[in-house]
């Protein structure tokens, strides 16, 4: 005996919730805080890892300012683009926590400044 899964009328589809524009606005800023907040997290992790690592290059020397300053430069767009993939889900959790707040004062929350890009 075959079951037809996809009987529309067995499995009530969860409604969507429909957003005024406000609230749109307030959710994509909440996303984009919560990115950044995770960019941070993650940044602090890889400043903690180097401090914990041996302080020399590849050839056993002592790093020079410039590979020092290079390698937190690079440490810090690691990290952007780790949050933007979501990988440790820091942001899905604070999006989830925060998203009734928000939702209930979207207009605060949509006027709220981000921090300018690249800095953090």
């Amino acid at each position: 005996m075959k079951t037809d899964l996809t009987n529309d009328a067995a499995a009530p589809k969860p409604a969507v919730p429909e957003y005024t524009s406000v609230q749109k606005t307030a959710l994509k800023h909440l996303h984009e805080v919560a990115q950044q907040f995770e960019s941070l997290f993650v940044n602090m992790l890889f400043k903690s890892m180097r401090a914990a690592s041996p302080q020399t290059s590849i050839t056993g020397e002592k790093l020079s300012p410039a590979e020092t300053t290079f390698t937190e430069m690079l440490d810090e767009k690691r990290s952007e683009a780790l949050a933007q993939t979501g990988a440790f889900g820091i942001a899905k959790i604070l999006e989830d926590q925060l998203k009734d707040s928000v939702l209930a004062n979207p207009a605060r929350a949509a006027k709220s400044q981000l921090a300018p890009e690249g800095i953090l």
